[in-house]
């Protein structure tokens, strides 16, 4: 499974991050709603619950940015640093990261950790809630908030975000550019219909070989991807996890859309672990994701649904932290 970069380039906001999982099961909603229940059946959800996914997608990162690794930002680092300032740190240089995982902590740029707030923008927009029986503004508490996210254009080349994928073969490569495509048409995330998640896939897909080539003495692998591991992956390593609150898209008509919570690791994870290994993580069932109801009932309408949380992995050397370093 070579490894591949594909730019989008954003034409509007979005209110959904860009999480690998999040925009897997947004292609496995376009492939059922372009192909059918039999073809999404067949060509995505079969082979990724045996484990064997057709393609594996990064998180979209911000232009030639990538996350710092959680290794890195454990190092060992000079007395005078700023400690907050790593701590907020979540983005490197595309030349920074390689050559940081070439040697696994080497020198590392302390200056140059990049924050989200460095990267991203939020603008807050302000709603009415509509009264139900006269359709009129509420009169108390009728006002809410969303949070917009935009890429800053300072360290952004030309406001592009960039995803990785590896594919299991040409035809595979085909049918996730087919459905990115089939996607940008209508918007990634949430309130598509008012405009927000709206992109455009900006040219066709370029080798990533400097990122795929294993460094001398490698002995891990980083993963670019927001996932979840499965029962067999390598649990010798470093990495930061926190809750993850889904819900179902609303046109599968259940009246609680939640998923249960989540448990997902962020992208920058270390393991110690076969360098060659493309991959890591599962596709969760319908069951491990849903409570016991709505499978049910989405069972006997014959709807199957899963949650690909498959970690993209790169070749790299890894170091453990310094004993006593937080």
């Amino acid at each position: 499974m070579n490894l591949y970069r594909l730019q989008l380039r954003p034409r509007s906001p979005w209110r959904t991050p860009w999480q690998a999982d999040t925009l897997a099961g947004a292609l496995c909603s376009t492939a059922a709603r372009v192909h059918g229940a039999d073809f999404l059946r067949r060509r995505l959800i079969d082979p990724m619950l045996a484990g064997s996914p057709p393609f594996v997608l990064s998180d979209a990162f911000p232009a030639d940015l990538l996350p710092v690794p959680i290794a890195v930002r454990l190092a060992q680092h000079p007395p005078d640093t700023d400690r907050k300032a790593i701590k907020r740190g979540r983005w490197l240089a595309r030349e920074d990261f390689l050559a940081l995982r070439a040697t696994g902590e080497g020198d590392v740029p302390w200056n140059r950790l990049l924050p989200d707030s460095a990267v991203f923008h939020d603008e807050t927009t302000r709603h009415n809630t509509l009264a139900r029986d006269s359709d009129a503004s509420l009169e108390e508490g009728g006002l809410f908030s969303r949070p917009d996210t935009l890429l800053r254009p300072d360290n952004n080349d030309r406001a592009a975000l960039t995803l990785y994928f590896r594919a299991a073969d040409e035809a595979a490569a085909d049918l996730l550019l087919d459905l990115l495509h089939e996607l940008s048409l209508v918007g990634f995330g949430a309130d598509v219909a008012t405009g927000r998640g709206q992109f455009d896939i900006s040219a066709d897909p370029q080798p990533a070989a400097d990122l795929d080539a294993p460094p001398a003495a490698a002995n891990g692998v980083i993963i670019l991807s927001t996932f979840q591991p499965a029962p067999g992956d390598p649990a010798d390593g470093l990495w930061e996890a926190f809750p993850k609150f889904g819900k179902l898209g609303p046109d599968l008509g259940l009246s609680d859309v939640r998923k249960h919570t989540l448990i997902m690791f962020r992208p920058g994870a270390c393991f110690h672990a076969d360098p060659a290994r493309p991959f890591l993580g599962r596709a969760l069932s319908m069951d491990d994701v849903l409570p016991a109801i709505a499978a049910d009932e989405l069972r006997r309408r014959g709807v199957e649904i899963i949650h690909p949380a498959f970690g993209l992995a790169v070749p790299a050397i890894i170091i453990q932290p310094v004993e006593g370093i937080p």
